[in-house]
């Protein structure tokens, strides 16, 4: 389930424009491994992990996925290449659905908070994010808290403009704490359905961007009450390792609950999905492809490993 009732959208390739790149190194990679050896051979999970590894999925996710899948075609007497492609299908999607998206009990000023680091994608997802939940119909509110970074406060300004909602801002430099609580309380006396906060994304040092960071968070909940709180980290696919290890700070920090996926169409290596399952065991809410403001979708984990194994919902 997603955050709403989902209603699963009719043309299968749109939903999963931002996997193509994706599905071009994996999907037929996998299929010309199968291609090349008998399905018994014990060399084809050697091959089979080292494609996973270089996929992004991580070493540690990866050699599970394989003792998993040995053990299964051993105990089930699996021969056939399609059979056993289908078994590891499986064993992914049993491992990472139990992280994927819960129902939410939704309340007036619901706030969601986007964290991460500059570059990353996050002022853009929140203006996607915006136009995603006003096409559900849900009214919207912004609170522009990037106030170290150059540019970030006016961009969603603008975003908030072309959308027609309301966006509370500070100046420039501001404490971003206070322009929370300004925000907050501006939608006590005027309420939405969802507020989503843009944050901090980088102060002098790692120790500075933490405590900030904490800041915002305690305040937040303080001023809106802990069960209306939501902390999503913006990760950009496309630095694959290298993000989940930036994004260490922020899990730290920040009380993060999910993860938005961003620049899916910019890599070839989306099995980082995975790998941020397997690491933080956090769901992943959202991911977005492209510059297009519609180009946001909500993630779902069954069609994610068919496509990203497979190259194809139903193989």
């Amino acid at each position: 389930m997603g955050l709403f009732s989902k209603k699963k959208e009719s043309n299968f390739s749109n939903y999963l424009d931002g996997y193509q790149k994706t599905n071009k190194s994996l999907a037929a990679k996998i299929t010309a491994l199968f291609g090349g050896y008998s399905a018994n051979n014990d060399d084809i999970y050697e091959e089979l992990l080292v494609l996973l590894i270089s996929a992004d999925v991580g070493v540690e996710a990866a050699e599970k996925m394989m003792d998993e899948l040995k053990t299964a075609v051993n105990e089930k007497f699996l021969k056939r290449s399609d059979d056993i492609i289908d078994e590891l299908v499986n064993i992914i999607i049993k491992k990472y659905a139990q992280y994927q998206n819960q129902p939410v009990q939704w309340k007036k000023n619901h706030l969601i908070m986007l964290v991460g680091v500059n570059g990353s994608g996050k002022t853009t997802s929140i203006s996607k994010l915006a136009n995603y939940y006003l096409r559900q119909n849900k009214t919207v509110g912004l609170i522009a808290a990037d106030t170290f970074r150059a540019g970030a406060v006016e961009q969603l300004k603008r975003w908030a403009e072309k959308l027609d909602i309301t966006c509370i801002s500070g100046k420039e430099n501001a404490d971003p704490s206070s322009v929370l609580v300004d925000g907050v309380r501006y939608f006590k006396e005027h309420p939405v359905d969802i507020i989503i906060a843009d944050t901090a994304g980088r102060l002098q040092n790692k120790s500075n961007l933490m405590k900030e960071l904490q800041k915002m968070v305690r305040v937040t909940k303080r001023e809106s009450g802990e069960n209306k709180l939501d902390v999503w980290l913006t990760v950009d696919a496309t630095t694959g390792q290298n993000g989940l290890s930036q994004a260490e700070v922020f899990l730290q920090a920040a009380e993060v609950n999910a993860v938005v996926l961003t620049k899916m169409d910019g890599t070839s290596k989306g099995g980082i999905v995975l790998s941020i399952n397997d690491k933080y065991h956090l769901p992943i809410q959202f991911y977005t492809y492209g510059e297009n403001i519609d180009a946001i979708k909500l993630f779902d984990i069954s069609d994610y490993v068919n496509f990203l194994i497979r190259g194809s919902k139903n193989g």
